[in-house]
């Protein structure tokens, strides 16, 4: 996807398919150029479901390295097909 198709779906709960054929569920945020600007800016960082409850922990005791713990890098290149999770 290009940034301009993968809007409506950034900072969301979503459902996607990657080229590879592959499912994943979770958030995917740009956040991850902060740390690390050197990054294509199509890089995003993902946060799967199973970890959404504890990165928000961390987030409010401000344990950044435990947040990039829960999260991982994942190319928006890579995503052919996405939707919201309404719950």
């Amino acid at each position: 996807m290009t940034h301009i198709e993968f809007f409506p779906y950034h900072n969301f709960h979503i459902r996607f398919r990657l080229i590879s054929g592959k499912e994943l569920s979770g958030v995917v945020t740009d956040t991850v150029r902060q740390y690390n600007p050197e990054l294509s800016d199509t890089v995003y960082a993902f946060i799967p479901t199973a970890n959404m409850i504890e990165w928000k922990r961390a987030e409010q005791a401000g344990d950044i390295q435990k947040m990039q713990g829960l999260t991982s890098e994942i190319d928006i290149k890579n995503i052919v097909w996405a939707e919201r999770i309404k719950y």
